[in-house]
């Protein structure tokens, strides 16, 4: 994406090693489900380069762990003491003036973290006989677009993010996962 008005730096750390033998390419997934993401924000936002020419750094912080640490963010932060399938920790926003601010300061602009539980996200799966992978991408993109503004709290909002997440999850072949055959509608993650 040489397209996008900034690099994009993703710090991945992989506190539950079980991910690595759900997901073999993890790392290039998130890496790939954040750049799309981040692209499509970037024109639905109308980012533009800068007039200076530089391409300031975007940090994105992407942590797989498991239901028991997820559990504790989830209270500590939510206060909601359960599992959960993917937190968002939103730092900066994604905008034209948080571009050329870092910019100005030699520094990231750091979007923020996004946390994801194994077991949570492998019971959904199989509860909704979706693809491991393609489900752990929807959170990924899901979990990236609350770090760039976007959020689910009113009808207009969650129908927003949800057509965005369609779109997305197109450019990464995976169909609606809001529209699988045999299954009710399906809701939009991080309800717990």
């Amino acid at each position: 994406m040489d397209d996008l008005p900034f690099t994009l730096d993703i710090a991945i750390s992989v506190a539950d090693p079980s991910w690595r033998n759900l997901v073999s390419d993890i790392d290039a997934l998130a890496k790939e489900a954040a750049l799309i993401t981040l692209g499509l924000v970037s024109r639905e936002f109308e980012l533009v380069p800068l007039a200076d020419g530089q391409k300031p750094t975007v940090e994105v912080s992407v942590v797989f762990t498991n239901d028991a640490e997820i559990q504790i963010l989830n209270r500590d932060y939510r206060g909601k003491d359960t599992p959960t399938n993917v937190l968002s920790f939103p730092d900066a926003p994604l905008s034209q003036a948080e571009l050329q601010s870092a910019s100005l300061m030699n520094e990231p602009l750091l979007l923020g973290d996004i946390v994801l539980a194994r077991e949570t996200l492998v019971s959904e799966a199989t509860a909704q006989t979706k693809d491991i992978r393609n489900h752990l991408a929807h959170l990924l993109v899901h979990g990236v677009l609350h770090l760039a503004g976007f959020d689910h709290m009113t009808e207009n909002e969650a129908e927003k993010m949800e057509h965005l997440e369609i779109v997305i999850l197109q450019d990464l072949n995976i169909t609606n996962p809001y529209e699988l055959s045999n299954q009710p509608r399906q809701e939009t993650p991080d309800q717990k």
